[in-house]
């Protein structure tokens, strides 16, 4: 079982033993806006060939490394507050999923694992919870 990632309004924190999961709203505070906002995102990914992220949600463990890559941000956190959030999408929106990749692969990432497309698919996601000011609530 590796990170699942979450946009969100409100942080939990899943080591907490004291925590009840079975109370826990995977929506984390996210708005009915909020999550209209990612679902027309992810629908506009999908139509260009598929999406990486579901509604407020994305396997944050498998783009750790790619995320870490373009933003400088390792996000196996329990929670990543928005203003870190908005500086992640701003790294995001200032790189060509292209070049992107090839750098990654130049600095010595897996070749062939990311594809171009899952860069533009974390631009949106990002960008959306950017504008939303929406934080990542990390689950393992």
């Amino acid at each position: 079982m590796g990170l699942d990632t979450y946009a969100g309004r409100v942080p939990v924190d899943f080591f907490d033993p004291d925590l009840d999961e079975t109370k826990v709203d995977y929506q984390f505070g996210c708005t009915r806006l909020d999550l209209l906002a990612l679902r027309r995102a992810e629908r506009r990914r999908e139509r260009q060939g598929g999406c990486l992220f579901s509604g407020n949600y994305f396997r944050g463990g498998i783009y750790a490394f790619l995320i870490s890559h373009v933003t400088g941000v390792f996000i196996e956190r329990v929670w990543i507050p928005p203003e870190t959030v908005a500086e992640m999408s701003e790294a995001f929106e200032r790189c060509d999923p292209e070049t992107t990749i090839r750098d990654y692969e130049a600095s010595g990432g897996r070749a062939g694992y990311y594809q171009p497309s899952d860069v533009a698919d974390l631009q949106a996601f990002f960008k959306v919870c950017a504008d939303r000011g929406l934080g990542l609530v990390g689950s393992w």
